[in-house]
């Protein structure tokens, strides 16, 4: 019991390490395709957003990946205070990358960094899937 609890400290160490902080988007989007940033079954304490300054969604993008926005019973929304101080708004969810990622990546195994990000912007977007094909 022990070496399991000390594996799932681990885990939740490296993942305080991973939040509330900056990257450029292709570096994150690295860390989803490589499943770096979830555990095998779904954990509330590894849920994230994605926020960022520009509405354009390319590569060099900074975003901020921090704790999901809070809504109160009476449907306010309460924003990390980062987020706030650093004018960020929401881009996405860690299922919405998360779910891009994984299936840019299962149709097409050799897609490059420009065609996730692409995958990514279609999806907010046009609120649905691209289809890469692999030749």
């Amino acid at each position: 019991m022990a070496n399991a609890e000390c594996g799932f400290k681990l885990i939740v160490d490296k993942m305080s390490d991973f939040k509330n902080k900056q990257y450029q988007l292709e570096e994150f989007i690295l860390l989803v395709k490589d499943k770096k940033e979830r555990t095998a079954g779904y954990d509330p304490a590894f849920a994230y957003a994605i926020y960022a300054r520009e509405e354009e969604v390319e590569l060099g993008l900074t975003i901020y990946v921090g704790e999901p926005v809070e809504v109160t019973d009476n449907d306010e929304e309460i924003y990390p205070s980062e987020v706030i101080e650093q004018e960020m708004w929401y881009l996405c969810s860690d299922e919405d990358i998360q779910d891009v990622v994984d299936l840019a990546i299962s149709q097409k195994p050799s897609a490059t960094m420009e065609e996730l990000v692409m995958a990514l912007d279609y999806y907010l977007t046009i609120d649905d899937f691209i289809d890469l094909i692999d030749e």
